[in-house]
């Protein structure tokens, strides 16, 4: 796994709450906080992320690269970019913990655990990643390994609030039509940030859609962040404060809100609109995958009061082709729409998908 870059509801209080309940058999609170959403505000008025020092800029690229090159299994390459990473910027934390990871899948156990711990005296913070990083090994098997996810779930709780995202809206140039634009909300994949989907939602807006380039509720360090593993309840608390936010009122019809997810986003938005499809009018699921996988294998499509329309894509190299079947046949015994496409290669956004955009766009609102 690794940590690899791809209106609120209650108080905008500092102290977290705490969402489900993963303590170990030592006693220790390995449980996720939880952080009070940022309300979501149009792009002209977002201030922007604070800019990276030259030095973090230039091992950020360094560990991007180091990124491609673990994923491909291309470890002593990936190895060195990392080392560069650390060069570049000495106070970086993240550089060691992936450098870690590619030590134990390169089976150098030993250096692997003198990197992960040089990352957690550096200040590595992102504990959900940590939590549940297959990447660590043999190194989630030390009896100590407890007490690190300790240390840096306390510097996660400290910090955390910092590395909450902005939702980022962007509305139509185009003449509002009578009961207002629809709306389109994009989910981005795990580890990945919504500014990635910023230029989404250029174009979503371009085809009259009132769109939000929505965080994952879970910051994950670095600005960047995840969907719940555990359930998809507080993807769409977030989700509802956003459509229900005063900011839109009078502009968005909300009975027309579709969600559009890459990778665990895609997840997240394919289960939330079968659970709730009179809160989401579509959904366009692009190589949906992560914790809740075995879900779209047995798919509850549940008829509503609209005709709810599904778009399903994925690469030929991926695995999904069951799983696009099984939704055809649910989505036309629950009276939905559906439409299923393919692209070359595997985890990605079609190399097409300029074109295919405005296509699924006419599909989500034709005779809605």
């Amino acid at each position: 796994m690794g940590c690899s870059r791809s209106t609120p509801a209650g108080s905008q209080s500092n102290a977290p709450s705490v969402i489900g309940d993963t303590k170990s058999s030592s006693g220790i609170d390995l449980s996720i906080p939880r952080f009070p959403p940022k309300h979501v505000v149009w792009i002209e008025d977002w201030e922007g992320e604070d800019e990276p020092t030259e030095a973090r800029e230039k091992a950020e690229e360094y560990a991007s690269i180091g990124d491609q090159l673990k994923s491909r299994q291309r470890y002593i390459e990936a190895d060195r970019q990392y080392e560069l990473a650390t060069l570049a910027d000495p106070s970086w934390g993240y550089p060691s913990y992936q450098r870690a990871c590619n030590f134990e899948l390169s089976n150098q156990p030993a250096r692997s655990v003198t990197e992960f711990q040089k990352a957690i005296d550096l200040g590595f913070d992102d504990f959900p990643t940590a939590l549940s990083d297959d990447e660590l090994g043999t190194i989630r098997n030390r009896p100590d390994f407890n007490q690190s996810l300790m240390r840096i779930r306390e510097r996660y709780v400290a910090s955390g609030q910092s590395h909450v995202g902005t939702p980022i809206a962007v509305r139509p140039l185009s003449e509002k039509p009578e009961g207002g634009w629809p709306m389109m909300l994009l989910l981005h994949g795990y580890g990945d940030t919504n500014i990635n989907y910023l230029a989404q939602a250029e174009d979503w807006s371009e085809s009259g859609f009132v769109t939000v380039a929505v965080p994952g509720s879970v910051p994950a360090g670095s600005d960047h962040f995840q969907w719940p593993m555990e359930s998809t309840a507080q993807t769409n608390t977030d989700l509802q404060a956003i459509v229900q936010s005063p900011l839109f009122d009078g502009l968005v019809n909300r009975e027309k809100v579709f969600l559009l997810g890459f990778s665990q986003g895609a997840l997240h938005a394919m289960l939330l609109t079968a659970e709730k499809p009179d809160l989401y009018a579509g959904v366009v699921g692009l190589s949906p995958g992560g914790s809740l996988a075995d879900q779209l294998g047995a798919p509850d499509l549940k008829p509503s009061k609209r005709t709810v329309r599904c778009v399903f894509i994925h690469g030929t190299a991926e695995p999904h082709a069951p799983f696009v079947q099984i939704w055809k046949k649910a989505s036309q015994s629950a009276g939905w729409k559906f439409q299923s496409h393919t692209h070359p290669g595997g985890h990605q956004f079609p190399g097409n998908w300029a074109e295919m955009q405005p296509q699924i766009a006419t599909f989500l609102i034709s005779g809605s």
